[in-house]
């Protein structure tokens, strides 16, 4: 007989589930202290760039940070489809075998997760760090991708959130950590970061719109 999985709903059928080999604070301590490495290093070269303000650079930070989350974390879920099963500490698979105790459905394969993370892992992910190659080189058109790469997340993880709750939140247990923290704070990033990443870059683009237009009207 397998091993009992700890996911939500507990009837879940996982057969060849193999238990977390790292604890769980390492998990987490590896996944944050690796974001906040990244962000302190991109911190450091948006620094040298004396186009970029502050909030360009936190920008800047944001989009290296989960341009990485995006692709290698969340691109692994999409690829590795046995993750549960793995008999290595690999720390990818590590933190999808914790991850899944607030959200089951990467586990059991569900559709609209998979198929959401996969545009999220390879189209999202990827436009992240040309975000960052435009922003290095003063292109014009980064704020423009700013925003829909932005309105991409934002409405992925308001579809994550929605298509979960109204399944009644079942996929998830129900300790504080893993419905309240991961689930719902965690995700929730997704939400207030790009949609002030959208507030910003729309309020430059009908700036510039409106010189334009004022220029043109006194030609």
């Amino acid at each position: 007989m397998g091993v009992k999985h700890p996911y939500y709903p507990e009837e879940l059928n996982l057969p060849g589930y193999v238990p977390p080999l790292l604890p769980f604070t390492v998990v987490l301590a590896v996944f944050f202290s690796s974001s906040i490495l990244l962000f302190l290093a991109s911190w450091t070269l948006s620094g040298r760039q004396k186009h970029l303000h502050t909030i360009d650079r936190s920008i800047f930070c944001w989009f290296a940070v989960t341009g990485t989350i995006h692709f290698v974390v969340e691109g692994a879920v999409v690829v590795f489809a046995d993750f549960y099963k793995s008999e290595s500490s690999n720390i990818l698979f590590e933190i999808w075998k914790e991850y899944c105790q607030a959200d089951s459905r990467y586990a059991t394969r569900d559709p609209f997760t998979i198929c959401m993370e996969a545009i999220t892992a390879f189209v999202e992910g990827p436009l992240c760090f040309v975000i960052l190659y435009g922003m290095l080189k003063q292109r014009p058109w980064r704020f423009t991708l700013q925003f829909a790469v932005s309105l991409g997340q934002l409405y992925g993880d308001v579809l994550y959130f929605a298509t979960s709750y109204y399944d009644g939140a079942v996929y998830s247990r129900p300790e504080p950590l893993y419905f309240w923290f991961y689930f719902n704070i965690v995700n929730s990033v997704w939400i207030i970061v790009p949609g002030l990443v959208m507030w910003y870059s729309a309020t430059h683009i009908n700036r510039h719109v409106a010189h334009a237009n004022l220029q043109k009207k006194f030609q």
